[in-house]
Order: C-alpha cells, then structure tokens, then sequence
C-alpha cells in the first residue's frame, strides 16, 4: 500500500507541472520499452509473495492529435512473478493490450518532453497451476522523453496499473512498472517558412555643390562633378535600395536675371540627370526640375557686394537628389 500511495504522489506532482503543449504535433511514433516491475500484493488468499519483483516490457504506438494531446495503444508483458497460497508457491505472468491518453509539456521544440499518461490495461493473468484472471485495468503513469533527433528518442518512465489481478482465489494486486523505451517517430508537416521581412520605404538625400560639379556659371559636369555624381548612384547601390526614383533639382543664386536663373538651374539639373543615366539609372527613374532662385539657403549675405557676396552665396548653388526606394532589412 506503501508503494502505491509513493507512486501516485509522484505522478500527481508532475501532473500539476503539465501544460497544454507538446513539442512536435502531427506526428505518429512506435516504440520498446522495458525495465523493473514490482507488485502490490493485498490478499488474505495468499500467505505470501515469494518474489514481488518481475521484468515488464512491451511495444507502443502513438500519435500526437493536436499540440498537447496524443493517443497511445501498446501491448504489455510482465514476467517473473510468484507468490504462495496454501499449496504451495506458484508463478504466475501477466500481459494485454493497453490504450492511453498522453498529455506534454515541452523541454524544447524537438520532441524532448515532461509527460503525463493514463488508460486502461486489458490484462490477462495466467497461473502456473492452471489458473487464470480478465481484469480492465486502470492505470497512470508520468515520465521523461528525449529527443535524440528528429526521428528517434528515448523515454524513462514510471507507470502504474491498478487491480490487475482482481479475482476470488487469487492475490488482489496492483503493478508500477518504472521502465526505459526506445521511439521512432514519423509523420508532420515540414515548418512553415518564415515570412520574407517586409521591404521599407527609405530616401536619402545628397547636396552636390554647383562649384565641385561645373565650371562658374557653367552646366558641363567637369571631372570632379561626374565623379560626384557616381559617388551617389554607388552610394544608393552599396545600401541596396531598390525600385530607385530620383528627384534631381537645381538651384542657383539670386545674382543675375530670374529668367537666366531659371535657365542655368534647369540645365544643370539635366546635366546632373544625363550622369545618372551613364551611370546606370534608368530614365524612368528620374524626376529633373529646374527651381532657379527658390529656396535659398544662404544667410548673413545682406549688405554684401561683388566677391564677397558671391561667396556668401555659395550654398544658394547647389543640385540636390532625393533618392526614395526600398530596402529590405536582414534577419
């Protein structure tokens, strides 16, 4: 009675510790298992158990219906038991057919698990003097199961099976079979892969002053402004932006006509846009617009005159690129 009170604390305790999880759902699994079985013998019948000790062993099959729960059906073998009555001693064995219901909670996403079990046992009895028993046996059991790989693990558990021998003339006993098992497991979708990062929308923006592109007053890229320009196209390139559309605009200062302003940002805008193109933009891609005097973003150049308010003026001459595509971050 000992025994049996021991064995169902132990199983209680790691019952609470169950959640409704298992680690690898819509699989099927076959196993052995094997290992010590001792008896709890309660009978006035017999005088005594001359060996409560035995071997159990057996073959299982299961199959995980969702993520927490799976069906079990296995056969049982338990041999090498023997007790007295006042004949003498006689040995006796028990096997049958058992299904379960298996509960999981996961160590890892792999198969590895803490789990709870319980069913019913269809146990047979057969005495060596020719005796025999039928008894539907419930039973209840926990363990440990360890994923080796994706297919095989192994399993260390402890069951017990109540009233297994429940008959008039022979001893009433209870089995616990504590026992280790080999599994094979098959079956289960292949994971989902994981969803592509969505692409975000990015824009750099690029200032080219007028006088490291062209010659003054002139919209002819020289070689240092070529160069510029291709120093923006690698730029987007090494940043990998995709679906590129580039905003060109040129500004001027505000010395000279408006008209001629006008004129002079438009041409170096389209200067600008022609590099872009030679260097691997693709028409479609580019916006070019001339903005003339607008926008200035020079200060304290009131009162000036002559070079001192052409240079104050500088920043005033300028191309900027707006760049806006797509980048898709790595995970």
């Amino acid at each position: 009675m000992k025994a049996k009170i021991l064995s169902l604390s132990v199983i209680a305790a790691l019952g609470f510790a169950v959640a409704a999880q298992a680690a690898v759902p819509e699989t099927a699994y076959v196993g052995v298992r094997g290992g010590w079985a001792h008896m709890d013998m309660d009978s006035t019948d017999w005088s005594s158990a001359d060996d409560k000790d035995a071997v159990g062993y057996g073959i299982y099959a299961g199959y995980n219906l969702t993520s927490w729960a799976a069906i079990e059906a296995g056969y049982n073998y338990f041999d090498g038991f023997s007790a007295k009555d006042v004949e003498g001693s006689h040995d006796f064995d028990v096997h049958g057919p058992e299904a379960a219901l298996r509960l999981a909670f996961p160590l890892g996403p792999d198969g590895s698990d803490i789990y709870v079990r319980g069913g019913a046992f269809w146990a047979t009895t057969k005495v060596d003097h020719g005796g025999s028993n039928h008894e539907i046996a419930p039973f209840v059991g926990a363990g440990v199961q360890y994923a080796v790989t994706k297919n095989f693990g192994v399993r260390v558990g402890y069951d017990y099976y109540f009233d297994v021998i429940d008959d008039e003339g022979l001893p009433e006993t209870d089995i616990g079979l504590l026992y280790a098992g080999l599994q094979f497991t098959f079956g289960g979708s292949e994971p989902a892969p994981a969803p592509a990062p969505a692409p975000q929308t990015v824009t750099e923006n690029f200032t080219l002053d007028a006088a490291t592109l062209f010659p003054f007053d002139g919209s002819s890229l020289c070689e240092e402004g070529v160069k510029a320009v291709n120093d923006v196209v690698d730029s987007v390139n090494a940043k990998n932006i995709q679906n590129a559309a580039y905003d060109v605009k040129g500004y001027t200062d505000r010395i000279g006509s408006e008209a001629y302003n006008q004129t002079l940002s438009e041409k170096r805008a389209q200067a600008v846009a022609d590099q872009l193109q030679a260097a691997g933009v693709a028409p479609e891609q580019l916006t070019v617009t001339g903005m003339g005097e607008a926008d200035p973003v020079s200060t304290g150049c009131e009162g000036l005159r002559g070079n001192k308010l052409v240079d104050c003026l500088a920043p005033d001459r300028r191309v900027e690129l707006s760049v806006t595509g797509e980048v898709t971050e790595a995970e």
